[in-house]
């Protein structure tokens, strides 16, 4: 009888851990993407021609990753309007990103619209982030 209770009270715990586990949501869940970005279920959305977004939550690590210059990969970002709302980073691999942070159920993220075409392709990554702002009631925040 005392086994079939520790069993019974174990498998309780692990459905608890999977039922919380499964309750986080991941950004890409929350954020609806311009058509025809398709989500691509890691917090990214993508349309196969080479434009991108991509979601993370704002914390120090992210903000060092996607805000300060670095050389490794050699990485340039720089205001891209002059209220420091959105920014324009490239890296020595041709990418080209456009990157805002936002708010949204009480949480900030950090969102860049990028391609790795280069910055050609600035006006296409900008359409993108302005109709994503604007399907998810978005408005950037300084940074």
């Amino acid at each position: 009888m005392r086994n079939k209770i520790k069993i019974l009270i174990g498998i309780s715990i692990l459905l608890l851990c999977i039922s919380v586990a499964y309750a986080e949501t991941k950004p890409v869940d929350i954020f609806t993407a311009p058509s025809p970005l398709l989500p691509l279920g890691n917090s990214a959305f993508a349309d196969g021609a080479g434009h991108n977004i991509m979601i993370c939550e704002y914390d120090d690590s992210n903000i060092q990753t996607w805000f300060q210059n670095d050389t490794d990969p050699e990485y340039l970002v720089e205001p891209y309007e002059a209220n420091n709302s959105f920014y324009l980073g490239v890296d020595d691999e041709n990418d080209c990103y456009i990157l805002e942070v936002v708010e949204k159920e009480g949480t900030k993220y950090i969102v860049a619209s990028w391609t790795p075409k280069g910055a050609l392709e600035t006006a296409t990554i900008w359409e993108n982030l302005q109709e994503f702002n604007k399907i998810n009631k978005l408005t950037p925040i300084e940074v």
